[in-house]
């Protein structure tokens, strides 16, 4: 799968076969970043992606706190195919609308 996809000489970091745990290991790519590119405009930004079957996990929203606080150069994309490890969004979720979650 995606976790085998892993490449650091173009600095792609590969997948996880844990779910949503790719977050917090691109939150923490993108503060490496902000050393990277000091204070001038971000030359490296991690791209961080996840399904909704993760988006209710605690450490989606830890990581996406602290890259914000940190000032991370960080973009998080979510997928929403209506249904995470086989169970609708709306079984498994109270908020369906996931892109509201980040300011």
């Amino acid at each position: 799968g995606s976790m085998h996809m892993y490449l650091t000489k173009n600095r792609f970091f590969g997948g996880n076969g844990i779910v949503g745990a790719q977050v917090p290991v691109g939150a923490g790519l993108a503060w490496a970043n902000s050393y990277i590119n000091g204070d001038k405009a971000p030359k490296a930004v991690s791209v961080s992606l996840y399904g909704d079957g993760a988006a209710n996990q605690g450490q989606i929203f830890e990581a996406m706190n602290m890259a914000a606080l940190l000032k991370c150069p960080a973009i998080f994309v979510i997928e929403n195919n209506q249904f995470g490890m086989g169970t609708s969004k709306k079984r498994a979720s109270y908020d369906t609308e996931f892109y509201k979650r980040v300011g």
